[in-house]
């Protein structure tokens, strides 16, 4: 893991393909910039969950098909830039990649300066980001669906950011979460001090009122790996026929922490509602990270 105040600061190479999403803010629009100076072939994807599909340069094609898509790509290095792209295409590419056996990829991320003003109050009172403009809500993701039934005893894990109210729309459209097997991670240390109070003052309610009490986990917002650890040592923990179902719905870095682990173990199942980015967001870039991976044979 590399991280730097700009790019400037990273050692970085040039890759054969470079994968872009939508650019709605000042970091996205830095992050496209680079990957144009630095790969040779430039592609962009967005995922529906409307009509479960992914626009590939204009090309949609299912979600399933995404393996047939990737094979077809120039083999060579890849680079993901993952400020602009959303949790189910660096899951879905990640997964796809691994299937087709390439050994190594990289991915980029590039922290915000400063999200949109909230409207702040007292200290644990909500702190209104509005990071989203539409959140179609929680859908099945192609690869990553199990079944939530009450037959089969499951443990849920939520990665939280600053939208408490994804949490609480969660737990209200799975009610056969058990309060006692459901956990929560908050990104800490933050992106910048005093960033995770925002978190925990949107979601100490929904926490509360649901009394979920499956743990309360920490790990550094811009740390995949610490995410990755985290989920290796709850999968090792489950019980005999339990399943582990994740919520990436907090820091970037962790919902690649959780794709990589989702793309790499069989039978998880993910919760994720989707969010679609408000323009304008963020403002300004802050640190720069790249992640290295290479996945085992």
């Amino acid at each position: 893991m590399q991280e730097g105040e700009s790019f400037a600061d990273l050692t970085a190479n040039h890759w054969d393909i470079g994968v872009v999403g939508r650019t709605v803010d000042d970091r996205g629009r830095a992050a496209a910039e680079f990957l144009s100076s630095r790969t040779g072939r430039l592609v962009s994807v967005e995922y529906d969950p409307e009509e479960f599909d992914l626009d590939f340069g204009g090309s949609r094609l299912n979600a399933e098909e995404v393996d047939q898509f990737v094979s077809k790509l120039d083999r060579g290095s890849v680079l993901l830039e993952t400020t602009t792209l959303g949790f189910v295409e660096i899951f879905l590419l990640c997964r796809a990649l691994r299937k087709l056996g390439v050994p190594k990829l990289a991915l980029l991320y590039v922290e915000p300066l400063s999200y949109s003003n909230p409207r702040r109050s007292q200290l644990l009172e909500r702190r209104d980001f509005e990071l989203s403009e539409k959140v179609p809500g929680y859908k099945a993701i192609p690869g990553a669906t199990l079944m939530l039934t009450d037959r089969t005893p499951q443990r849920a894990v939520f990665f939280l950011g600053y939208e408490g109210e994804r949490l609480e729309r969660a737990l209200e459209d799975y009610q056969m979460i058990k309060p006692a097997h459901c956990s929560v991670v908050f990104g800490v240390p933050a992106f910048r001090p005093g960033w995770e109070m925002d978190a925990f003052a949107n979601n100490i309610r929904v926490i509360g009122e649901r009394n979920v009490r499956g743990g309360v986990y920490f790990c550094g917002a811009e740390n995949p790996v610490a995410a990755f650890e985290l989920l290796t040592e709850l999968h090792r923990g489950l019980l005999q026929n339990e399943r582990l179902f994740i919520g990436p719905i907090g820091t970037k870095p962790n919902g690649i922490g959780v794709a990589l682990f989702a793309a790499t173990h069989e039978n998880i199942g993910i919760l994720y509602d989707h969010p679609r980015r408000r323009a304008g967001r963020s403002y300004l870039t802050g640190r720069w990270h790249l992640f290295d991976v290479e996945f085992e044979s």
